[in-house]
């Protein structure tokens, strides 16, 4: 019987003058930026790119949630974090990451974010993700707050390098994608699983 998946979201942080993408090296193996969501994701306020529901594989009010969930998975990963100063009176959440943030009136900068797409695992896999993939510019990344991430150092490789590393068949494709698209209007792909064979649609 075939695993439910669980959502979450991953940002790719490129740099787009070397050509590489930043991955988490932790526990002797290398990881992609990425994390459940929680409460805390898609509570504040402040402007957002809109994702279309056919694009997102759910209602797009849920953008944000995935958008801030995204942008928390690179935060506690890499200790990179991408956010704005808070606009006064703005909503703010008061729990979980995004909470602890609100503290010192920062709140996610969305506007960073390119959708690249979504993912979903095989039926066949022990767990399974609804993956939803952002890519981010390093540059974006803020020095308001310096903390060290989960990982225990970042490794910067190029896409190709990377999708060997990671050995992750639904994340790979966005590997190139998230240099080519980088702060451009991208149409998303959409990445399943049929008899084995991976699957990429445009959608």
């Amino acid at each position: 019987m075939s695993t439910r998946p669980y959502e979450c979201a991953a940002l790719l942080l490129a740099d787009p003058h070397s050509r590489r993408i930043a991955l988490a090296r932790r526990d002797d193996r290398l990881i992609a930026p990425q994390s459940r969501l929680e409460r805390s994701d898609g509570v504040a306020g402040g402007p957002a790119p809109r994702i279309s529901r056919a694009r997102l594989g759910c209602s797009e009010t849920r953008a944000t949630v995935f958008q801030d969930a995204a942008l928390r998975a690179v935060y506690e990963e890499l200790g990179q974090l991408i956010a704005r100063p808070a606009l006064q009176g703005e909503t703010l959440p008061t729990g979980g990451g995004w909470g602890r943030l609100a503290r010192h009136r920062l709140a996610p900068e969305r506007a960073a974010l390119t959708y690249l797409g979504r993912a979903l695992d095989p039926s066949e896999a022990e767990t399974r993700r609804h993956l939803r993939v952002f890519a981010a510019p390093l540059s974006k990344v803020s020095n308001s707050i310096k903390r060290r991430g989960r990982a225990d150092r970042i490794v910067w490789m190029t896409p190709d390098n990377a999708a060997a590393a990671l050995a992750d068949a639904a994340l790979a494709p966005f590997l190139d994608l998230a240099l080519s698209a980088l702060g451009g209007r991208p149409r998303p792909l959409r990445v399943t699983f049929r008899a084995g064979q991976r699957v990429e649609t445009r959608l």
